[in-house]
């Protein structure tokens, strides 16, 4: 009996200390953005010039390797990603992902594909058996987009959804209507949109046919934020995968550095705005990896073993960490949409319960 109180008085000890972690969250508006296909690699160590050299033999007299090229990988990155690793990284958040320092993050879907990616951060939940292809279609499964319009009553404007690649729309709710999707090679139909940016959405042949420039996406998620203040989203980024299946080294490294500076753009309009300022949490990441050689860094899918690697980054009042996490537990693509949303106080295992589970290391404090 002794036994059995002192378990039972430790689980409502635990219990207590869970709730209390909700309690104190400072977040009130829940993020997530994606880089399609960014590989770690140059996350943490910015330009290659092995895989530069393999996509060109010129490389060298390319302007764009004399402007990221440097002596060291911190000087690479920083000069590819300057926001990111100078700002946020130092000052707001912290990145797992660096297998050199010992942190791992992975899928547990084994296609390593944009599809089965996507739906595994919103849904919680790898399908390999069922989600085997990007033509997939609407998806059959509630998001996390979902489950906090529905915990939190939000109007159809407050959670929302843009995306680069026109699959975005399709994979990121179950139910078209729900609530603001917009995605693909087109303009955003709704009030006040300006005309002229909607015409050039249209019209912009972009690095695929199913994908539109990552501009579009971002300066149509700003203008939702600006005039409805979602308090939930999901922004896809997505040019970097589509230049790189073309072996274009040089366009993929300039998306890389042109998603830095939209990042910067979000960033300080969160950070002057009553609703959003110190009070929004960002999770960065990728729906995939790639390969990590010159013969294999355009691809991934299931025979490329190295695209199961990908980084995650946390931005927010939360947390005190800072930079590289270091010697850390392994942490799943599976845990996004249970850790955004106990964020905002809610269990996102009412929603599914084989979903991945928050990730504790960051939520315990």
């Amino acid at each position: 009996m002794k036994k059995l109180s002192s378990f039972v008085l430790a689980v409502l000890a635990f219990s207590a200390f869970s709730l209390q972690t909700v309690a104190q969250s400072k977040t009130e508006n829940v993020i997530l953005m994606t880089l399609d296909g960014a590989r770690l690699q140059e996350m943490f160590g910015g330009l290659d010039a092995e895989i530069f050299r393999s996509a060109d033999k010129n490389f060298e007299k390319k302007a764009t390797y004399k402007k990221f090229n440097a002596a060291t990988a911190i000087e690479r990155r920083e000069k590819l990603l300057p926001f990111f690793w100078t700002e946020l990284m130092e000052n707001h958040g912290s990145i797992a992902g660096n297998r050199s320092l010992n942190s791992i993050v992975k899928t547990t879907n084994t296609h390593f594909f944009s599809y089965p990616g996507y739906s595994e951060l919103v849904t919680g939940t790898a399908r390999d058996s069922i989600i085997d292809t990007n033509e997939f279609g609407q998806n059959r499964w509630p998001s996390f987009l979902n489950f906090l319009q529905k915990k939190m009553r939000l109007t159809r404007d407050q959670a929302a959804a843009f995306g680069s690649w026109d699959a975005i729309e399709l994979i990121s709710t179950n139910d078209a209507k729900a609530f603001v999707v917009n995605s693909g090679p087109k303009g955003f139909d709704a009030p006040g949109i300006d005309p002229v940016l909607n015409e050039a959405a249209a019209l912009t042949i972009g690095p695929a046919m199913s994908v539109r420039p990552d501009y579009f996406t971002y300066k149509f998620a700003l203008d939702q934020m600006k005039k409805h203040h979602p308090r939930a989203m999901f922004i896809s980024f997505g040019e970097t995968d589509d230049w790189a299946h073309q072996r274009d080294y040089e366009k993929y490294l300039q998306s890389w550095h042109n998603t830095d500076a939209m990042l910067r753009g979000l960033w300080i309009f969160i950070q002057n705005d009553k609703q959003y300022r110190d009070k929004t949490t960002l999770i960065i990441t990728i729906d995939h990896g790639r390969g990590n050689t010159g013969k294999d860094w355009s691809d991934h899918g299931s025979d490329v073993p190295e695209a199961q690697y990908i980084w995650m980054a946390f931005v927010g009042p939360e947390w005190s960490k800072r930079g590289e996490w270091k010697d850390s537990a392994e942490i799943y693509q599976n845990q996004v949409a249970a850790t955004l949303t106990k964020l905002m106080g809610f269990d996102y295992s009412e929603q599914d319960v084989n979903a991945g589970r928050p990730i504790n290391s960051l939520l315990l404090r």
